[in-house]
Order: structure tokens, then sequence, then C-alpha cells
């Protein structure tokens, strides 16, 4: 029940923040607003305010803003093209406004939260060996090692900073290696063999498999002011970004599989694993999924706002609306691709978390 109420923070702090940067912004440029949506259809709640309808509708996988003179994912292909307050009667540059404003929202809200969480915090950085953190079903706690401990030597190698340790690691993955500690004035030292770990090498665009044993070492913090907690934030947001593009990258040159997506039952998972760590990785993740989700509403997918981009483009350049019935059937026809993938990944996702599979 608590992974599930986290789940439901998660989605609708997101999907709220998103569909409200499309409804300001239409109201902005004068645009009529007809349903304010979280979900999409059928209909679940509704109250009616002013010339606006706000809905909850049963399908969650994200919702939408209905505007006078637009096909969207309300599907109706009835409405008034002649509405002068309409969609389609706003000029090029509203209309794109209006379109991506969902998602600088999104990118808005994730820039604010990693700033934030940089100036309540502080910049970590890991920097000795001595373990401040031994995590579960890994090698480390296997073996005895405790928090406290420094390591002073792995795989027969002296280490003194955390990146020796890690390096030597790494390049282990299911070998055994002698792991040397001190505790207190006792020596002590065990055979250890590092877990083998996939892991997404942004560097190389591939998946890559590492050893660990599940340790973190010394954490030093800097605090820092206001302007560098910006800087900060804006930095994460772009690591993001590029993390979520070279992904993609991989994903459609066969160097990334789709078992390796995370779909809503992991993002689930996460939600309630990140809320049990507390406020500030709760936060965290829902400013990382933010940004993934804006990133993911950029490609020209019908249902996404890329695909309503691309829409625009195209009638730019044929200097014609497309009709209407035509942008209806693609939107289906992107729901029907989108509700495949997240029943393909979900299959994964089971496999992985639930039945501990690969």
């Amino acid at each position: 029940m608590f992974t599930i109420l986290a789940f439901i923070v998660v989605v609708g702090i997101i999907v709220f923040v998103h569909e409200l940067g499309h409804f300001i912004a239409a109201k902005l440029s004068g645009v009529r607003v007809e349903t304010f949506s979280l979900g999409f259809p059928p209909k679940l709640w509704s109250k009616t305010i002013g010339e606006t309808e706000y809905q909850i509708a049963w399908l969650p996988l994200g919702g939408f803003v209905k505007m006078s003179g637009m096909s969207d994912e309300s599907f109706d292909d009835d409405y008034n093209p002649d509405d002068p307050r309409g969609f389609n009667k706003q000029s090029f540059l509203k209309k794109v406004f209006i379109i991506t404003a969902g998602v600088i929202m999104n990118i808005i809200l994730g820039f604010l939260i990693y700033s934030s969480l940089t100036m309540s915090e502080g910049v970590g950085r890991m920097t000795g060996t001595t373990l401040t953190i031994i995590s579960e079903d890994f090698p480390a706690a296997a073996a005895g090692l405790q928090v406290g401990d420094k390591v002073t030597a792995v795989a027969g190698k002296p280490v003194t900073t955390w990146d020796e340790l890690t390096n030597i690691v790494r390049v282990h993955p299911g070998e055994p290696i002698e792991v040397n500690w001190i505790r207190g004035d006792s020596a002590m030292s065990a055979e250890i063999i590092p877990k083998a770990t996939p892991e997404f090498n942004i560097s190389t665009a591939s998946m890559e498999t590492v050893g660990k044993i599940g340790v973190v070492g010394t954490v030093v913090t800097e605090k820092v002011g206001p302007t560098k907690a910006l800087y900060y934030g804006a930095q994460q947001v772009g690591l993001i970004v590029k993390l979520n593009a070279v992904s993609l990258g991989a994903l459609l040159t066969g160097k990334a599989h789709i078992k390796e997506l995370t779909g809503p039952l992991g993002i689930a998972r996460m939600s309630g694993e990140s809320a049990r760590s507390g406020a500030t990785g709760f936060l965290a993740f829902i400013a990382m999924i933010s940004v993934s989700i804006a990133f993911l509403n950029v490609l020209p997918i019908p249902m996404l706002d890329g695909g309503h981009l691309l829409f625009l483009v195209i009638e730019a350049i044929i200097r014609r609306q497309i009709p209407e019935k035509v942008k209806i059937y693609l939107l289906k026809a992107g729901l029907a691709a989108l509700v495949l993938l997240v029943v393909v990944v979900s299959y994964h996702d089971i496999v992985r978390f639930y039945l501990g599979g690969n």
C-alpha cells in the first residue's frame, strides 16, 4: 500500500505540473480550454468550473488539456473549427508555446527540486574508504563488513581513496577477490565475490557488467550558495537529458534491449524505495522522473507532445491543416503503440523485480 501511495504521489505531481503548463499557456494565449484531465478516458470523476471541465480518468498513463479547435488525447473530433478562440486559429508560435509548455514545466520542476536540494543538502562527493553504508543482499554484508570499517586493500592492491577501491572492484564481476580492512585495532580480511551488475555506460552508449560489493565510503559534503545551487541543478537536469538521449540511441541501434527499460511497475517499486529513504531521496526521484518524462514527451510520436509538434511543422510546410480524421487515427495508433510498449516493459518489470529473473 505504501508503494502504491508513493507511486500515486509521483505520477500525480508530474502529470499535474505537465498539464498545468499546457493549461496556463492556453489561457495566456486566449485559447478556450474545454477539459483539464488527469489520466486518459474513460472518465472517472469530473466537475465543470466556468468553461472548463476538470476530470480524473481511468487510464493513468498521463493526462491532457482539451482545447477548442484541436484533436488530442480525448479523441473528440466533434468540435467547432470556426471558434475564434480555438487552438487552430492561433499563430504558429502560440501553438508551439502551448504544446511545449508541459515539457518546459517538467524541466522547471526537476531544475527547482535539484537546485533546492543542493542548496539545503550541499554537494556530496565520495572520498575515503571508511564505510558509511553497507547494503543488504550484497557480498560485503555477507562477508561481515560493517559501518565504520576502513578498507585498506582490494585484490592485493593498497587503496586509500574511494576511486581506487571502486575501480578495482568494478573490473572483477563474479570473480573472487581478497578485501582487507581495519576495525578498531584489528586487521581483518575476507574473500568476496563482487556481484555482477548490469550498468549502462553513458560514454559508450552500451550496457556493461561491473562488479559491486554494496558499500558506500566516506562522503564529504560541501555547502554551496544560491548561484552554485542553480548551476548544479541545471547540470543535473542536463545529465538526465543526456542519459535519456544516449539510452534511446542505444535502444534504437540495438546496443540496449527493451527488457532493460523500466515501466510503471518498476517506477512504482522505485517510488516506494525512494519514499522510504526519506524526503531528500523521494524529491530527487520525482525530479529525475519529471525530467525523463519531459524528454519522452518531445519524441515525435502521436499522443505525445512531440507528435503534436510534428503535426504543426507538417502543417506549416504544406500550408494547410492535416485532416482531423487523420489526426484522430494517428493519435489512436500512437496510444495503441504506447499501451503495447507499457505491456511489454511491464512484463519485463515483473520478471526482473518480482520473479527474480534477468
